[in-house]
């Protein structure tokens, strides 16, 4: 597969990297697919399903985005760039205010999933959820996307191991990873959870806020940095990549 955007819309119309607005058809499109792709899937979606969802021709749906693929790679643009662009945003502002502790970086990574009115940021966090899950078991059919987190996972990985210099840069590699799976893992939601008794699942029933969300995992993820800082972590067993 080509690492080229599949998109074919007019850029003018459907937004690109100078920022120019969807066109409303474009828009249309896009939000049936975002319901779609989280309700059923990306594999189990056609474009005709998404094109009757969205009230809009199969043709103008394959103008615009050429292909199923293509749609895939618009809506995740969509959603993801400003997600990572507020990261790095959050993460200069962080150090030119000389917060520079691993808090500060990993409140930099996790809050902009967060930011904006609940209902839109608990979307875009499912959402960046199922585009993660997607990415991850089919790496070959989506890999010319990762390249959009290319800049993020250097500049945060690289802050981590400034933090706490101790910490072997192989360490800082796998705690950026694992924030990333423990981020991901929360973003599913209950459905994923480990099978708890009936008691323990009525303890954690209803929903936190996002800000208690990011202070538990910020809590998690800095205590695993940290410990990766102190101590040599273990080799043995089989390594896996997120």
């Amino acid at each position: 597969m080509s690492g080229e955007p599949h998109v074919k819309a007019e850029r003018a119309e459907v937004g690109s990297k100078d920022d120019r607005p969807y066109s409303p058809a474009a828009t249309a499109i896009l939000d049936a697919a975002e319901e779609l792709f989280c309700a059923r899937g990306f594999s189990a979606v056609s474009m005709r399903d998404i094109a009757a969802a969205s009230g809009q021709h199969l043709s103008s749906a394959n103008y615009y985005f050429g292909s199923k693929a293509g749609l895939f790679e618009a809506a995740f643009l969509r959603r993801i760039v400003p997600v990572n662009q507020r990261r790095l945003e959050l993460l200069d502002r962080n150090i030119q205010a000389g917060k520079c502790d691993l808090p500060d970086i990993v409140d930099a990574y996790l809050r902009p999933l967060f930011e904006g009115e609940a209902d839109d940021a608990g979307r875009r966090a499912r959402l960046i959820m199922m585009f993660s899950k997607q990415l991850l078991s089919n790496p070959d059919e989506h890999s010319y996307l990762q390249s959009y987190y290319d800049e993020v996972s250097r500049r945060f990985i690289s802050q981590i191991h400034a933090a706490r210099p101790t910490m072997d840069i192989r360490a800082a590699i796998w705690g950026y990873n694992y924030m990333i799976g423990i981020l991901v893992f929360t973003l599913a939601g209950m459905e994923p959870m480990a099978r708890l008794p009936e008691e323990l699942a009525r303890a954690i029933a209803s929903d936190s806020s996002h800000e208690e969300t990011i202070t538990r995992l910020k809590t998690f993820i800095c205590a695993g940095l940290e410990a990766f800082a102190t101590g040599r972590p273990s080799r043995r067993g089989r390594k896996t990549h997120v």
